[in-house]
C-alpha cells in the first residue's frame, strides 16, 4: 500500500526541533507500508515543490501530520489530490488542534478523513482504507461537468468537489454545428416509442435533438461521466429545453441533472456507479401525512412515456413518464450531509398544474421527513434505503436515515 506522508510546521517553529520525531515516525511506518514523501511543509512554495517531486494522485492514502499549530492553511492544499486522508495529531505544540480543523476541511469536500493520535490507530485506519480501495476509487475520481450556471433559485446549493465547467457559449458553438435534419433523425426511435405526443411540433423535436447531440459531443470531448446544465437559460436563446435529452442520457447510463444542480448530479452519479440505476430528480410538489408527490419535466425513460412541452415555459419537449411502482428510496444530498428514506412508488398523478412527470410516493410520516430534509430537489432511486445509507456513510457523508 502506497502512503504519502507530509509534515506541517509553522513559520514560527524551528524544523530541527522536529527532525527526530519525523524520522522515527517515517521509520516505523515504512516497516509495513510503502512510504512516499516525508516532506516538511511550511508554505505554498513548499507544497508546489512536494507536488513536483511526488505524484500524490497515485498514493492509496495520504497521512498529514501537523507537527505544530498554524499549519492548516498549507496542509489543506493536499485536498486537491482527493485521496483518502488520515490526519495524525499529537498532544503537543497544538498538533491535535490543527488536526481537528484539517479533518473538517477535508470532510466538507467529501474526502474520507480520519483523525488519529497514536500509531495503532494510524495502522488500523490505513488498512481500513485499503480494504475500501475499490469503492473509494469509484467515488473519488468521478469526472463531473457543469454546463452553464447553477440556477439562481437554488439558494442552498453548496458544492466543494472538483468539476469541469463548460460555458453556455461553448455549448451554443456545438449546437450551431448540428443541423435540424440531424436533430430530427437522432430522436426517431424515441418519438416512435412514445405512447402519445400532445403539444410538441416537428420543430421542437429538431431543436431538442440538436441539444442532445451537442451534449453528447461535449461529454465525449471533455471526457465527462455525468453533467448538470443550467437549462432555463436555453429557453430565451434557442427556444427549447434539454428535458428530453436529459431523460435519454439518464436511461442510457449517463447521469444528467437539470438546473445546474451539482449535488443532485452527485447523487445520480453515486447511484449509477454503485447500483447501476438511474435516478429521477424531482420537486416536492405536495405532501400529506403519509405521502409525497414528486414532479419534474425530465425523468429517465424507464417506463411508458408521453412527450409534452416543458411545464413552466410551454415550449421544448418535456416527458411524462410512468415510473415503475414498488419499493424505492428518496435521497437528498447537500454538501457532506445526506438524507435517505424508504418509500413505495404507488401511482402516477396527472395534474395539469405541475411538472409533467408526477409520482406519488408512500412514506411514513412525510411531514417529519420534510421538516428534516436539506432542500427541494430529491432523487427517487430504485435501491434499498439501508444499502444506500450504508454506502453514503462509507463514502464520508453524514446520513440521516428515515
Amino acid at each position: 500500500m502506497k502512503v504519502g506522508v507530509v509534515f506541517g510546521i509553522s513559520e514560527l517553529a524551528n524544523p530541527k526541533d522536529f527532525e527526530k520525531k519525523a524520522s522515527e515516525f517515517l521509520t516505523e511506518l515504512a516497516q509495513e507500508f510503502d512510504v512516499l514523501g516525508g516532506f516538511f511543509i511550511t508554505s505554498k512554495a513548499d507544497f508546489k515543490e512536494a507536488k513536483a517531486e511526488v505524484n500524490f494522485n497515485e498514493v492509496d492514502a495520504l497521512v498529514l501530520y501537523p507537527l505544530t499549530g498554524g499549519t492548516e492553511g498549507v496542509l489543506k492544499e493536499f485536498a486537491v489530490f482527493r485521496r483518502p486522508t488520515i490526519i495524525y495529531g499529537d498532544p503537543f505544540n497544538n498538533s491535535l488542534a490543527a488536526g481537528i480543523e484539517l479533518r473538517e476541511y477535508f470532510r466538507d469536500r467529501i474526502i474520507p478523513s480520519t483523525l488519529v493520535k497514536d500509531r495503532n490507530e494510524l495502522k488500523a485506519a490505513l488498512l481500513g482504507y485499503g480494504d475500501m480501495e475499490e469503492t473509494l476509487e469509484k467515488f473519488l475520481k468521478m469526472r463531473l461537468g457543469l454546463i452553464g450556471r447553477v440556477s439562481p433559485w437554488l439558494i442552498n446549493e453548496r458544492f466543494e468537489l472538483p468539476y469541469t465547467h463548460i460555458s453556455l457559449k461553448k455549448f451554443y458553438e456545438y449546437y450551431d454545428k448540428i443541423s435540424e435534419e440531424e436533430g430530427r433523425a437522432v430522436l426517431g426511435e424515441i418519438v416512435k416509442r412514445a405512447m402519445g405526443i400532445k403539444e410538441p411540433t416537428e420543430e421542437d423535436f429538431a431543436r431538442v435533438g440538436r441539444v442532445y447531440l451537442a451534449l453528447k459531443r461535449i461529454i465525449e470531448d471533455y471526457n465527462l461521466e455525468g453533467f448538470s446544465i443550467g437549462c432555463f437559460d436555453l429557453i430565451g436563446k434557442i427556444k427549447t429545453t434539454p428535458c428530453l435529452a436529459l431523460a435519454i442520457f439518464n436511461a442510457e447510463g449517463i447521469p444528467a441533472a437539470c438546473e445546474g444542480e451539482m449535488n443532485a448530479l452527485l447523487g445520480m452519479m453515486i447511484v449509477r456507479k454503485f447500483f447501476n440505476k438511474p435516478a429521477f430528480m424531482g420537486n416536492v410538489a405536495d405532501y400529506g401525512m403519509n405521502h409525497i408527490i414528486l414532479a419534474h419535466c425530465t425523468a429517465p425513460l424507464i417506463g411508458r412515456y408521453y412527450l409534452r412541452t416543458h411545464f413552466e415555459s410551454g415550449i421544448g419537449v418535456g416527458v411524462e413518464v410512468e415510473l415503475p411502482k414498488g419499493r424505492a428510496s428518496l435521497m437528498k444530498i447537500r454538501g457532506r450531509k445526506a438524507v435517505v428514506a424508504g418509500v413505495k412508488v404507488v401511482e402516477r398523478e396527472k395534474s395539469e398544474n405541475r411538472c409533467r412527470t408526477q409520482m406519488k410516493l408512500r412514506i411514513d410520516d412525510a411531514p417529519d421527513f420534510l421538516d428534516g430534509t436539506l432542500g427541494n430537489h430529491h432523487l427517487l432511486v430504485y435501491v434499498d434505503s439501508e444499502e444506500l445509507a450504508d454506502l453514503l456513510s462509507e463514502l464520508g457523508f453524514e446520513v440521516m436515515l428515515y
